[in-house]
């Protein structure tokens, strides 16, 4: 599986980019929620990601920066930009439909380290609802992502790994769902080998 990163002008021709759908229940439950995303690469700029979810009166009972987020009704993105490695480092960014976001960096699920308030300063997200669905707006400026990946280059050609999930961990309404499919026994989204390839494209 990979997806397509167009290559965009402005943030309003993220529209133009393909949809890629958050639709594999791994671990079965009967709420499932439509979930769906793009994904854009703004040059010399940095990633812009946009998810909605069909989902009324979601969960949002956390307001602050590196909250549990996940027992709300949450929607997230994990990158890897260093995907050969035997043990690669991934980020995670968990947000929901206040706009609280729980961003981290490690190499596993246990390993895991928030951003420094240097590193989150550049981020920029923002969330929106209506009576019917809610949805998140995500740009990851190469700043940011280079505070990571010092090494880090993304152009044209570029080849990274990622995975999207739409979740709420705590009671009611539980469900855990995922763009590339989880080969796991029980929910799990800190696995890299699942992940799916991504390449910037024109």
């Amino acid at each position: 599986m990979t997806y397509e990163v167009h290559t965009i002008k402005s943030p309003e021709e993220l529209s133009l980019c393909p949809a890629f759908s958050v639709d594999q229940f791994n671990w079965g439950g009967h709420y499932r929620p439509v979930t769906s995303g793009r994904l854009g690469f703004l040059m010399d700029t940095g990633l812009l990601l946009e998810m909605e979810c069909q989902e009324s009166d979601p969960c949002r009972t956390y307001f602050h920066d590196n909250d549990p987020v996940y027992l709300d009704s949450a929607m997230e993105a994990f990158f890897c930009f260093a995907p050969l490695e035997k043990e690669p480092c991934y980020l995670n960014f968990e947000m929901n439909a206040n706009g609280a976001m729980l961003a981290c960096y490690g190499r596993t699920r246990q390993d895991r380290a928030p951003l420094s308030a240097i590193c989150r300063e550049p981020l920029v997200c923002r969330a929106q609802a209506d009576e019917h669905a809610w949805s998140i707006r995500l740009t990851l400026p190469l700043p940011m992502l280079r505070t990571v990946y010092p090494e880090l280059v993304l152009d044209i050609g570029s080849i990274f790994t990622c995975n999207f999930y739409k979740i709420k961990e705590s009671e009611g309404r539980t469900h855990f769902a995922s763009f590339a499919p989880i080969q796991a026994p029980e929910p799990n989204f800190h696995l890299p080998e699942y992940f799916a390839q991504a390449q910037i494209v024109s």
